[in-house]
């Protein structure tokens, strides 16, 4: 026994770097002899305290990684076990590192089925232990603190306090630890629409995770690469990006991952308007997903189903797919988690009702064509629009590039707005910043000088709120980019 206490010993720390670069069944072999079965409780009474405390960590955490990626039953519940009895050692014999350590991984035990509630109550009391800013334990608490942030939505929280931690992730030097950092606030800025820092920040956490040798996380930036090109309307990269990250995750044989990265590939197969692919890989996403503790990615997986549903017009089943999905969040998840899939139900609901553009100009003349546009959420509400080819160049700092089509939406228009007008003299058509004083309607953007017309000599189109530059998908449609100035 001496030998293997010994050997033990020893392990502790290299299960540590096995676990930190995905090899947890590497890891488990190390601990044979202590714990060959993983549903039972590892065999500790002849080491010390602190070697049997630190033990139990390592099985908990390990059970944990290796049950949510292999969707071992009940891995999760084992590994909060496991943790909590780590904790209540640690806490006797007051290493507060490690106690902080166990709060850590207890998070992402919670996280991982869903209880968010419960994983941010663990992750913030680890973090009110005084442990140095550059400690690994503490930057890892930052690390799992933006991955519940993420999953709560609360994408300005992980910004703000990226900012503050940033150099100490830089300082401390760890490849493991500064990937996942800039995996998670590129997911945050992806998501808050900043996407040119979102995309430099998951290229970095590309640099970082093959440095760590950690092929998950490799595969995971992939698959968040895939999403952010798909919000790009780049569905060709997205295409690409997502086939890789599904051969890794394949190769490693980590269904969960696996089955997430198929919903993200249905995602892109909806945003093209491919209905029919996407709910064909929807569903195999949710077969594998079904098997996985992770709740969060299943309701994810059902709410694409739902959308998918919805576009092909089962209205009906649609509804009773989001109904399954809101149970699944209320009972395993949270109210809040319910909540978000009505608000995205509600937003697709709008999108999917965008009208169709058949009034069309061109700053030339009127077009005689009719065109159908798939609208972000954020201005899906808009039925009565207008569309105007642009010719000119002068709005290409906005987007609105050459030969691209202004979507322009028929509401009152206010000083500073972004319009397009038409002359009634002749049809033409102006696109410009608004202003309007006695009568005299004025355009400004359109040149060295402002461009002025009197009130009764033109009409005002529209606000412009979209541009579409892509042309058209595989089906027909248009994707309308929001513009933003």
């Amino acid at each position: 026994m001496k030998g293997l206490h010994t050997q033990v010993a020893l392990s502790i720390k290299q299960l540590l770097k096995l676990e930190r670069c995905g090899r947890f069944d590497d890891a488990l072999a190390l601990l044979e002899g202590v714990w060959e079965n993983t549903a039972a409780f590892p065999r500790v009474e002849e080491f010390d305290a602190h070697t049997a405390a630190d033990i139990i960590l390592r099985c908990g955490s390990l059970i944990g990684f290796h049950g949510h990626h292999q969707q071992i039953k009940d891995a999760q519940e084992r590994s909060k076990n496991l943790l909590t009895e780590a904790h209540r050692r640690f806490l006797a014999i007051s290493d507060l590192e490690k106690i902080a350590e166990c709060e850590n991984y207890l998070a992402l035990a919670y996280w991982r089925t869903g209880e968010l509630v419960e994983a941010e109550t663990w992750v913030e009391t680890a973090l009110e232990h005084a442990l140095p800013p550059k400690n690994a334990t503490r930057i890892y608490s930052h690390v799992v603190k933006s991955l519940i942030c993420l999953s709560a939505g609360k994408y300005g929280e992980i910004v703000s306090r990226s900012s503050e931690v940033e150099n100490d992730f830089i300082e401390c030097g760890d490849p493991f630890l500064i990937g996942s950092f800039r995996t998670n606030l590129g997911l945050a800025l992806k998501n808050l629409g900043r996407a040119s820092e979102a995309l430099r920040n998951l290229e970095l956490a590309g640099f970082y995770h093959r440095k760590s040798g950690h092929q998950i996380y490799l595969g995971t930036v992939e698959n968040n690469l895939a999403q952010l090109y798909k919000n790009e309307n780049r569905f060709g990269k997205a295409h690409k990006a997502i086939d890789r990250a599904t051969k890794i995750f394949k190769k490693i044989k980590d269904r969960t991952h696996e089955g997430f990265s198929f919903d993200t590939k249905a995602q892109i197969y909806l945003s093209e308007g491919n209905y029919h692919a996407a709910l064909r890989t929807a569903e195999k996403a949710i077969r594998i997903l079904r098997k996985s503790e992770n709740m969060a990615y299943l309701v994810e997986c059902y709410l694409t189903k739902t959308k998918t549903l919805l576009y092909l017009d089962y209205f009906s089943k649609a509804i009773f797919c989001l109904f399954e999905a809101v149970q699944i969040a209320r009972i395993k998840m949270s109210e809040d988690a319910a909540n978000y899939l009505v608000r995205e139900f509600e937003l697709a609901l709008q999108e999917k009702n965008s009208a169709v553009i058949e009034d069309i100009f061109s700053e030339a003349a009127v077009s005689e064509e009719k065109l159908e546009l798939i609208l972000p959420a954020p201005i899906a509400h808009h039925s009565n629009v207008k569309g105007v080819w642009i010719k000119n160049d002068h709005l290409e700092h906005l987007g609105l590039i050459k030969n691209s089509l202004a979507v322009v939406v028929n509401e009152d228009v206010k000083r500073g707005d972004l319009v397009a007008l038409t002359e009634l003299s002749d049809d033409s058509v102006i696109c410009g910043f608004y202003d309007s004083d006695f009568g005299i309607v004025c355009l400004e953007g359109v040149g060295s000088e402002p461009q002025l017309f009197a009130e009764n000599e033109v009409k005002i189109l529209g606000k412009i709120i979209g541009v579409c530059k892509a042309g058209r998908n595989s089906i027909g449609k248009m994707i309308v980019e929001p513009i933003h100035y």
